[in-house]
């Protein structure tokens, strides 16, 4: 008896992708997936088979064939005809199953295949015990993915791969799952669908999908999803594939800095690679050109573990900085070199020092955490390089070496500029502080209240609350008994209920809260619900993401202090913010931005004539006017930027730049 074995994605590995993307796609896939015979299970003989059901029996396989072959050889409608009228046959056929499994793939090759989905249901719900079950629900997973249905294919998929026993179908429903989600650009689980395919396939069977993984991979990931793949599977394929692509995308682009902490992590994990040797001699070639280079820059960032995010904020505002030099001051012999302050394998001394030592660059930009201060300080002084670090928030860096600058916007710096203006500008005496329970509410709260107090005010109440509270009442009680021993009023009123309560009235004119935007956005209406109806204050924190609900009424007329606002109508910031976002596809944070200036003005010191770390240390120290996003800054003897601090208003439902 003639067979027919429908394999759809056998095809569909190199055509799905486009097959859910173009019509075209669809007619094409849809004739040839039929030219691949699908097997017709045998009747089954009856005991006793009379001449009649014999007769009948091979009438029924010549149908088959029949329409079958109608079916390959593009003749559809001829072979639903002949379908058609065989399965409304009294009694129904032994062979209906397989008639209906035709019927569908005619449909299909129609193009119709809303109505091969129909087929193929009424398939699945009354033959449930068919051998050709399997291959039913296979073809009725493309139908879906034709439509568009994906999340209608996905589990059909999945319960093939879970109940079949049959090795090939389940690479085949492996096959077709990594195509649709590919399509879905759900590269990750595309790529594990595909793997798990290769494991079940004969070593000569897996160049395909690995070329496929390999496709996919070259041709449709970008540079983050490029990064999971590399993680993922670290030492092993794909994560090879990975890498290189990394490394070819960074060295396109001119990011040699990238290119170098890539082929170092390729030759660490693949030394046996094909690839190795090549690498090797591009990594040779990148410290040659390092070498020659007119001045050279360190980055010492971490770019591994949980505060990866940030360092690449900050290494981001670095190369932005450099590219900039290049296309606008023609600085084209500026080299960088970048160091994971998170993962070195000697120390982090030792690892700075023998970069230093073989580089000699003009300045380091890093480190990022206070913590770290004390060791770069150390190496700082012995090479002669100066170090800026573009966040460490320690007011006084000049107390580790007298070779550490910092562009970091630090905490007596928000204080100091949020009190000046509350006093000066907006005419506030009496302040009241409410602030998280955290070191860094607590060291602001203590800040701002000297500085207040410097300038002539009176802080009238202080209180505390745990950061992640959701209900404050209590500590706003608190407040108001602080405040009503001081200057706070209450007064009998009557509510539109008839009720008798007393009205409080603050005696103070605003409440600091150094606390997280979330924070303020559930802080600001409880404030109002306990008769609180004054401005907050705030502190960079509030420049956060997510950021606080600003079209809270009970935020209107607050606002806060940082030294950098994205949305700042400043011509510097603006250009900033848009190379930012068309380089990096994200918005710049205030890492970026501080990373930007440490980069900034050791730029402008080589462009002045300094062509050592000596020299560029005396620069930052002597020079007056050096370029930030923020205008004209200096270093005080602190070795902290004196350089504008945005105040940040919230208006109308909306952030604005007041100063």
């Amino acid at each position: 008896m003639p067979s027919i074995l429908l394999r759809p994605s056998r095809l569909l590995r190199t055509t799905v992708p486009d097959r859910l993307a173009r019509t075209a796609g669809l007619i094409l896939i849809a004739v040839f997936c039929l030219l691949v015979p699908i097997p017709l299970a045998a009747a089954p003989s009856p005991p006793g088979p009379t001449d009649g059901a014999r007769t009948q029996l091979s009438r029924a396989a010549a149908t088959m064939d029949k329409a079958k072959r109608l079916i390959e050889s593009q003749r559809p409608d001829e072979a639903l005809a002949l379908l058609k009228p065989f399965v409304n046959l009294s009694p129904r056929p032994a062979q209906a199953d397989q008639a209906y499994l035709l019927m569908a793939a005619a449909y299909r090759g129609m193009n119709q295949h809303a109505e091969a989905v129909a087929a193929l249901n009424f398939f699945l719900s009354e033959f449930p015990t068919s051998p050709l079950l399997d291959r039913a629900k296979m073809l009725l997973a493309t139908e879906h993915a034709a439509l568009g249905h994906s999340d209608q294919a996905l589990p059909l998929l999945a319960e093939i791969r879970s109940q079949t026993a049959d090795v090939a179908t389940k690479r085949d429903a492996l096959l077709l799952t990594g195509d649709i989600l590919a399509q879905k650009r759900d590269s990750h689980r595309a790529i594990q669908a595909w793997l798990e395919e290769m494991e079940l396939a004969q070593p000569e069977q897996r160049s395909g999908t690995a070329a496929r993984i390999q496709a996919l991979i070259r041709d449709k990931l970008d540079r983050r999803a490029l990064m999971q793949v590399r993680d993922t599977y670290p030492t092993s394929f794909p994560g090879d594939v990975a890498l290189i692509r990394l490394i070819e995308w960074h060295t396109a682009r001119g990011e040699d800095h990238l290119a170098e902490r890539q082929l170092r992590l390729f030759l660490q994990r693949f030394p046996s690679h094909d690839y190795a040797a090549k690498a090797a001699d591009l990594l040779n070639g990148l410290a040659a050109k390092l070498k020659s280079s007119q001045a050279v820059l360190v980055a010492l960032l971490p770019l591994s573990g949980k505060l990866a995010p940030f360092g690449t904020e900050v290494l981001n505002g670095i190369q932005l900085a450099l590219e900039k030099a290049k296309e606008v001051h023609g600085q084209t012999s500026v080299g960088l070199i970048v160091k994971d302050s998170a993962a070195p394998r000697g120390g982090l001394a030792q690892d700075l020092a023998d970069t230093l030592e073989e580089y000699h660059p003009v300045a380091v930009i890093g480190p990022l955490l206070s913590k770290h201060l004390p060791v770069v300080a150390e190496v700082a002084a012995r090479t002669d390089t100066p170090a800026i670090t573009p966040s460490a928030t320690a007011a006084d860096v000049r107390r580790y070496g007298s070779w550490l600058f910092s562009t970091a916007l630090t905490y007596s710096h928000q204080a100091k500029r949020l009190a000046s203006y509350a006093t000066e500008q907006l005419g506030y005496r009496r302040v009241s502080v409410l602030y998280p329970d955290t070191p860094y509410g607590r060291e602001l709260a203590q800040l701002f209240s000297q500085e207040l107090i410097q300038h002539g005010g009176e802080v009238i109440a202080t209180e505390s609350y745990k950061e992640g509270d959701t209900d404050f009442g209590q500590a706003i009680k608190r407040l108001k008994a602080q405040d009503l021993k001081k200057y706070g009023m209450t007064t009998p009123v009557v509510t539109s209920k008839g009720q008798k309560r007393d009205l409080y009235s603050p005696g103070f004119d605003a409440v600091f809260v150094p606390g997280r935007a979330m924070d303020i956005t559930l802080l600001s209406p409880q404030l109002v619900f306990h008769d609180v109806k004054v401005p907050l204050l705030g502190t960079s924190s509030w420049n956060a993401t997510p950021a606080p609900t600003v079209n809270e009424p009970a935020l209107e007329g607050s606002v806060f202090v940082d030294g950098f606002f994205s949305e700042s109508p400043d011509p510097a910031v603006q250009e900033f913010v848009d190379r930012y976002r068309q380089r990096f596809q994200a918005s710049p944070t205030a890492f970026a931005a501080q990373a930007f200036d440490a980069a900034g003005v050791v730029l402008d010191a080589l462009r002045k004539g300094a062509t050592s770390g000596q020299a560029v240390r005396e620069y930052l120290q002597t020079h007056p006017d050096l370029p930030t996003l923020g205008g004209p800054a200096h270093f005080d003897g602190s070795g902290t930027l004196v350089r504008r601090i945005f105040v940040i208003g919230i208006k109308g439902g909306r952030l604005v730049q007041i100063e």
